[in-house]
């Protein structure tokens, strides 16, 4: 039997060849027809129907564009949520590994390595996108396809060991935070694991464990007072309070390896987080059904380096447009602790309130705008609109920033307008 593709589904096979589920848009064909239109024998094709032969990906692919189906329908499709790894994915799309490889233009041992234990390669941060779009799977089964990786599981199983012990050694010292040592064999060996640098993952701890620690604190403080408090109900409430605190302790520490898990298999340079930093920044409160959106060409000058999975994309009157997904606006505020100590000096992202409205400097600045009667809005990026109404109140002016041939949007230093331009005689006129 062909190595990985047990789950290939004989039945499906004759099912699909003889029109079983009746297809409008197909016919039965027979064995010698489906063994003609892929270059096999008759023989070949039954015993791929009776399990006595399983086909390789290629021929899988073979069968599936000669049958007019997906090539995962010739498998044990409804095992795909349960069993199916990357691996599985990749072969049950009738593709090998040095398809993939050719495809992404990618080292062998790199996409190796990402299929079998789920590593990206560090200069590569698109490289999980760059992989869902190649085999033509949602990212969202291709995350679960990694987590079933044997080699992933072994991994996340031996992180939280390895974090365990060094939150025993580092969490409890007195002193000044300083997190693990550079040279901790534990350290050394989570970031080999990662394939990451010690640095890197020592950075990432130094935040990971000094959040446990600022809780740890809070415990031995009511430990105090539940220990030696006079106050019979103040020692109750302590103990209650300390009790809560050592339980977020311990959630805290049992999550680490896997935020580890996720932060780096999606985690950007510090250019490219700094524009998530910049989406997120706009007043999220105000998203309608059509929302609120920026535009791209002010936002950064190659669009591509923005990750599809954490960017949406939309066009308005053919000006491009953009926005966090759901997915990156989790991702920004779940991991922007860990690229603060990544990246120290980077803008921080905004908090909301409660009702919505952004907490920090420079919260719900920007203007908004709409073209040509759109139901969307529009804006300038936080910190292109404060550096061009600096220079417009230096210069007393106001300042040109262009959308497309026929958009421009003039920002002064107190206010921002939208013009189009009339492409005939070059004239400006209020939109």
């Amino acid at each position: 039997m062909a190595r990985g593709l047990a789950d290939f589904n004989p039945s499906a096979l004759r099912d699909f060849r003889m029109n079983v589920h009746r297809r409008p848009d197909a016919e039965a064909m027979t064995a010698e027809a489906l063994a003609l239109a892929i270059g096999a024998t008759k023989a070949q094709i039954l015993a791929y129907e009776s399990g006595h032969r399983v086909p390789d990906p290629v021929r899988v692919r073979a069968l599936a564009q000669a049958l007019r189906v997906h090539p995962w329908l010739l498998m044990n499709f409804k095992a795909r949520h349960s069993s199916w790894t990357l691996a599985d994915y990749r072969r049950g799309a009738g593709l090998r590994a040095q398809d993939v490889v050719s495809h992404l233009g990618v080292s062998p041992k790199n996409y190796r390595r990402f299929e079998n234990e789920g590593i990206v390669p560090s200069r590569r941060p698109l490289f999980v996108d760059e992989v869902a779009t190649a085999l033509g799977l949602p990212r969202k089964w291709l995350e679960q396809a990694i987590d079933r990786a044997p080699a992933v599981q072994r991994r996340q199983a031996r992180a939280f060991e390895l974090v365990v012990a060094m939150a025993e050694r580092y969490v409890p010292r007195p002193g000044p935070w300083r997190g693990p040592a550079p040279d901790d064999p534990n350290l050394v060996e989570l970031a080999l694991s990662y394939g990451r640098s010690a640095q890197r993952i020592r950075r990432v701890l130094t935040y990971e464990l000094g959040e446990l620690r600022q809780k740890q604190v809070r415990a031995q403080r009511e430990r105090v007072i539940a220990d030696y408090d006079t106050d019979p109900r103040r020692q109750a409430g302590a103990r209650h309070a300390m009790e809560r605190w050592t339980e977020v302790y311990d959630r805290g520490l049992v999550r680490i390896p896997r935020r580890l898990e996720q932060f780096h298999r999606t985690a950007q340079p510090s250019d490219v987080w700094q524009l998530l930093v910049d989406l997120n920044n706009v007043d999220a409160s105000e998203r309608s059904d059509s929302g609120i959106w920026t535009v791209t060409r002010l936002l950064c000058s190659d669009p591509g380096v923005l990750s599809p999975y954490l960017v949406e994309r939309h066009t308005v009157e053919g000006v491009p447009v953009c926005r966090l997904s759901a997915a990156g606006a989790s991702h920004v505020s779940t991991f922007g602790g860990l690229y603060a100590a990544l990246y120290p000096g980077v803008r921080r992202p905004l908090r909301f309130s409660s009702r919505g409205s952004a907490k920090g400097r420079g919260a719900g600045g920007s203007d908004t705008f709409s073209l040509s009667n759109r139901p969307e809005r529009l804006v300038v990026p936080q910190p292109l609109l404060d550096s061009a109404r600096t220079v417009a109140a230096d210069a007393k002016t106001t300042i040109r920033l262009r959308l497309d041939e026929r958009f421009v949007v003039l920002v002064g230093p107190h206010s921002t307008s939208l013009v189009v331009i009339d492409q005939a005689t070059d004239n400006e006129g209020e939109d």
